[in-house]
């Protein structure tokens, strides 16, 4: 790269173990998104990845010999039209690229730009798609957030955390609505054998997973809510990233278990002073009223609290009301940038495709009918 410039170099890796040095000292040292550390984005490629046939660019940043930026994309091709995107973007909740700290906090726009069409140009494509990047990241607006770029369809809830759970309870709920929930909370107690699980356990990850597996499948036929998880890669995926044998899990299983039978999961992930709720699951039968997810939550929270180090909550993409009465909203952006005719043209469509799904996520008309006609037509089936 030329004027300024001069002292970085873009690398572009096509097997993820050959940048793991430099993606292991930006986790240790920089900023990371745990969606986009090495145990994430690997499992998810080497399992969703594959059936996909995206093939990896990692691409990584030198200034003079030190890693600056960190960029685990991949290549989609539709229509004769290559796309560069996050790898595993679509089974994750937000990217932002890899990070040394002192790089990004004076990192320009201009700069940044010249380092993706270097990227594109290396990797040999007609489009760049960076989804869900948070609108502002570590104190400053992400540099990732381009010129026109459009509001994701959906946020992330973010809030952060007092030491004291009863603070952030008080905060949030009612009288009313705390007295509610713990009258729930009560009445589940009551069924027996009542339990709240951070699986450790080989037995226990198993109970777990399987659980909500099983939820989600019944759930997604019961509701017509689209199942990420469906598929027997899927779950191989999760349970990769669930692995007893890693020091440190990229993701955690805890489980609400009363009566004799697993009620509520919650998929998590603690990293860098943060808890992230990554996906849950229901059980649909005679304890669904009392809310088994809501109590499970609780029960996370109160230890996410007590926990020394933790000290922000971020609940993940979309825009549940049960999220509202803890979080606020954090917008994300979908950038877009076109190095070719080609990539222009499937620009345009992928930017009005963005702003629809946007207008109808948060139309308080067309979400609930959109949702309704998913339930219609999963009793149709």
């Amino acid at each position: 790269m030329s004027g300024k410039d001069a002292a970085l170099k873009v690398s572009v890796f096509t097997r993820l173990s050959d940048a793991r040095t430099d993606w292991q000292h930006l986790k240790d040292a920089g900023y990371v998104n745990p969606y986009q550390s090495y145990e994430w984005v690997s499992a998810w490629y080497e399992t969703l990845g594959r059936e996909h046939g995206i093939d990896p660019v990692i691409a990584v940043v030198h200034r003079r010999d030190k890693a600056v930026l960190l960029l685990p994309m991949g290549v989609e091709c539709s229509a004769g039209i290559r796309t560069l995107s996050f790898l595993g973007h679509q089974n994750g909740n937000q990217n932002t690229g890899c990070w040394d700290a002192d790089f990004y906090a004076q990192a320009g726009r201009e700069e940044i730009e010249e380092i993706l069409v270097s990227l594109c140009r290396q990797a040999g494509t007609d489009l760049l798609a960076l989804h869900n990047v948070p609108e502002n990241w570590h104190g400053r607006s992400h540099p990732f957030v381009l010129h026109r770029a459009a509001p994701s369809p959906s946020p992330v809830f973010m809030r952060s955390l007092p030491s004291d759970f009863q603070v952030l309870f008080t905060e949030t709920h009612s009288k009313s609505a705390r007295k509610k929930l713990l009258r729930k909370e009560r009445l589940l107690r009551a069924a027996g054998q009542y339990r709240v699980v951070k699986a450790i356990t080989p037995e226990e990850i198993r109970q777990g997973l399987d659980a909500f597996v099983d939820q989600r499948a019944k759930r997604a036929a019961k509701a017509g809510i689209p199942n990420a998880f469906s598929t027997a890669v899927s779950v191989d995926f999760l349970s990769r990233l669930l692995n007893t044998e890693t020091k440190v899990r990229p993701l955690d299983v805890w489980f609400l278990e009363t009566g004799g039978t697993i009620r509520a999961t919650y998929l998590c992930i603690e990293h860098a002073g943060t808890i992230y709720s990554y996906s849950n699951s229901i059980s649909h039968d005679d304890m669904e009223a009392y809310s088994p997810g809501n109590i499970l939550f609780l029960e996370i929270l109160r230890s996410a609290c007590a926990a020394e180090g933790v000290n922000m909550l971020d609940f993940g993409l979309g825009a549940e009301p049960y999220k509202r009465a803890w979080a606020d909203p954090v917008a994300l952006k979908d950038s877009f940038l076109a190095v070719t005719w080609k990539g222009a043209l499937k620009k345009g469509l992928d930017r009005t495709r963005t702003h629809a799904k946007s207008a109808i996520r948060n139309s308080d008309f067309l979400w609930p009918l959109v949702r309704q006609l998913r339930k219609w037509k999963a009793g149709l089936s």
